[in-house]
């Protein structure tokens, strides 16, 4: 009886066969190709994934402000002052404590509650003028953003028209005010406003809204 063996013995006249060059290099092509899709998939995953990251820190620097203007006290001590971001250029943004600079705006868009002149303050008095007054005001901090991430856009609405390409944003809170005061350069006050976040390539955006009733959110554009 013969031994059970997976192979077949060799004899006179076999011929032995490999992988020829061409086969080799037709699947090191697809070898190829299959682990760049991979890869290309993973990277725009993975840059989708922080750019929403991205917009949700945005987010957040804003509902910080938003919560120190409301409680009306925040960092180094400040009081009875409205908190804001200022919005201006495209790398960063700074959360600022609005604490001078002169009224340039109306007290129904900016309610600082001050007195006639000669008169004493009142515990509802706001110094400041909601706006970001660089030098002056306290910062609170800075921000910069990383890996390339930039604000690609500024949008304000007004009425019904949605305005691009702002040059600034500064966006404020203070008690006893719920709503937020959203100012764009030359003092022009607005409902709604967008900033869209952008990675270092593609055209991927993130938009992080906030309306004048102090709704802060991300991934939505103004109504």
């Amino acid at each position: 009886m013969e031994p059970l063996s997976p192979f077949r013995p060799l004899t006179k006249g076999t011929t032995l066969r490999g992988f020829t060059l061409v086969e080799m290099i037709v699947v090191l092509a697809i070898i190829v190709v299959v682990t760049a899709v991979v890869i290309n998939g993973q990277s725009t995953y993975n840059r989708s994934i922080l750019l929403t990251d991205t917009a949700y820190t945005v987010a957040y620097s804003i509902r910080q402000a938003q919560s120190l203007g409301l409680a009306s006290r925040g960092a180094g001590g400040i009081v009875d002052a409205g908190y804001g971001v200022r919005f201006a250029g495209t790398t960063g943004y700074t959360v600022f404590a609005d604490t001078t600079g002169t009224p340039a705006l109306s007290e129904s868009v900016c309610p600082l509650n001050r007195p006639p002149p000669g008169q004493p303050d009142t515990p509802e008095t706001k110094p400041g003028n909601c706006r970001y007054d660089p030098g002056t005001d306290h910062v609170v901090q800075n921000y910069t953003f990383s890996r390339g991430y930039t604000i690609g856009n500024i949008c304000g609405k007004s009425g019904s028209t949605l305005t691009c390409s702002l040059s600034s944003l500064d966006m404020v809170f203070m008690r006893p005010e719920t709503r937020a005061i959203l100012i764009g350069p030359s003092n022009q006050s607005f409902t709604c406003v967008e900033v869209h976040v952008r990675p270092p390539t593609g055209n991927e955006v993130r938009i992080i809204r906030v309306s004048q009733l102090g709704e802060i959110s991300v991934g939505q554009a103004c109504p």
